[in-house]
């Protein structure tokens, strides 16, 4: 579907919350770490749905099925729906402890903190895109000096890939560009020399 950005949402959750991604990918956790709390967020605040999950996010239930079978979900979706419920008339604790005590129930690894999950669920909450998690990675490792051969060991994405991911974040209407706009890439940042020289005889930058 092509991006639509949200209405609205809290530009200090967005904020904060990248400032966590960063902390995360800091620790040596990649973007694949987080599919686990992602999709169960959305699960439960959905009420178990697949269907109303695949709307509010914007994408084919076959996406949303897809992740759920990577997790080994496939089959526990009704348990998974009964487990919830009962912990939320069982307990008074926020949305955020008990998520995270969910989080942990059903296989919930990498561990996090109570501050990262708490900022990671507000994140979840802008509906920011789960995609975007590997473009913000690239610009990180950008920034934290990662060398191309070191991102493509991580990720295992080729140097032409990463360079398009990296290129869409100069694009503030598309998908990666308006949630990372934020971190103010830059194309000094992004483009070699050389390239940003011939850019400028061409008359593009």
């Amino acid at each position: 579907m092509p991006f639509k950005s949200p209405a609205s949402f809290s530009k200090t959750d967005l904020s904060k919350g990248l400032q966590t991604l960063g902390k995360l990918w800091n620790k040596g956790l990649l973007p694949k770490d987080l599919e686990r709390h992602y999709f169960l967020h959305w699960f439960v605040v959905c009420d178990g749905n697949i269907l109303q999950t695949a709307r509010i996010l914007r994408t084919h239930r076959n996406t949303i099925q897809g992740h759920f079978l990577d997790l080994g979900y496939s089959k526990r979706s009704v348990r998974l729906r009964h487990a919830w419920a009962e912990k939320t008339e069982k307990t008074k604790g926020t949305f955020e402890s008990n998520f995270l005590d969910f989080y942990h129930q059903f296989g919930g690894k990498p561990k996090f903190t109570t501050e990262e999950n708490k900022a990671l669920i507000a994140l979840w909450k802008t509906r920011f895109d789960f995609k975007t998690l590997s473009s913000h990675y690239l610009l990180w490792a950008l920034r934290s000096g990662k060398s191309k051969d070191w991102v493509q060991k991580k990720l295992d994405y080729s140097n032409r890939h990463r360079i398009r991911l990296l290129t869409g974040l100069l694009q503030p209407k598309n998908r990666d560009g308006f949630w990372l706009s934020v971190l103010k890439p830059s194309s000094q940042e992004i483009y070699s020399a050389r390239y940003r020289n011939i850019l400028s005889k061409a008359g593009k930058s």
